[in-house]
């Protein structure tokens, strides 16, 4: 399989948990299967995968970043070795400048279907569907929207729309329950809210992950310190319900992986490839009439 494995975080709606979602992914991953190589970028500019990943404080000003990747530099040539075994392609703090310079959707899916980068990407966008998010979406294996609340599953079907325009599979796309308070319970078939944003969802034709991520108040502290480090769950929050659902979830993304027979990375290098063909010069035939 060519390429790596792409997993797209993705909402419009800000506060869902996008960026704790995306980092800690990579971190269970990483510990769930060692082997198993695991990278992380962002598109936003708020650097939280630099502070959480990143060995030693300052940034080293050769390395490359997320700019470089858009613009065709090989991932593999931009990634850094970082915390908890886990790589991450440093962000750049220009996003209007990145936008403009992003010509099409598929900008990034022809960066990794050339690429040599093993395992699993993880990509954390911006809450809304700008050029940057949707290039995400068209190079992912598979989309994790995380909802909380009744307007974030709404912005759900501008995702779908995305998809159906595009000619993508919606399958890729999975919803998952985030920041849920399980103190909250209901009188009636739904339990907590949880339960209900999944009927909702799966009343709407959306997919679901098993499970969800609660509303942690020791998981929030873990973002909140003077240093400005960023700690993850599964090393400081083991105490918490959040670790165990973590580790469902990663579990779920890597029988996905294993049950995924072409990559995405793939198939848009072999339409690459095809169209190439189609549009190289046709040899001369011998003896055709001149």
């Amino acid at each position: 399989m060519a390429g790596p494995y792409v997993v797209t975080i993705s909402s419009e709606k800000g506060g869902v948990g996008k960026t704790t979602l995306a980092t800690n992914l990579a971190i269970y991953l990483k510990a769930l299967v060692e082997e198993l190589p695991v990278t992380l970028l962002s598109f936003d500019n708020h650097f939280s995968v630099d502070r959480m990943f990143r060995i030693g404080r300052a940034a080293n000003p050769a390395a490359g970043t997320v700019c470089e990747l858009l613009a065709g530099t090989p991932p593999e040539d931009l990634a850094e070795l970082g915390q908890y075994g886990v790589q991450f392609i440093p962000s750049w703090r220009e996003v209007e400048a990145l936008r403009r310079q992003t010509r099409t959707v598929a900008d990034l899916g022809l960066v990794l279907a050339k690429s040599r980068l093993p395992g699993v990407l993880i990509i954390d966008t911006r809450p809304d569907l700008d050029i940057l998010t949707r290039n995400a979406l068209f190079a992912a294996d598979r989309v994790i929207v995380p909802v909380k609340d009744a307007p974030s599953l709404e912005n759900c079907r501008h995702l779908h729309e995305f998809f159906d325009r595009c000619g993508l599979p919606r399958r890729a796309l999975r919803l998952l329950p985030c920041l849920i308070d399980s103190r909250i319970r209901f009188d009636g078939p739904f339990k907590n809210i949880s339960e209900l944003l999944r009927a909702y969802a799966i009343n709407r034709g959306y997919r679901c992950f098993d499970g969800y991520i609660s509303k942690s108040p020791k998981v929030e502290s873990l973002n909140t310190n003077p240093e400005g480090k960023i700690y993850p769950v599964l090393t400081y929050g083991r105490n918490t319900e959040v670790h165990s659902q973590f580790t469902q979830l990663a579990r779920q993304v890597y029988q996905d992986l294993r049950n995924t027979p072409v990559l995405r990375a793939a198939e848009i290098a072999q339409r690459l490839a095809q169209q190439e063909a189609e549009t190289a010069p046709q040899p001369a035939v011998d003896g055709a009439a001149s």
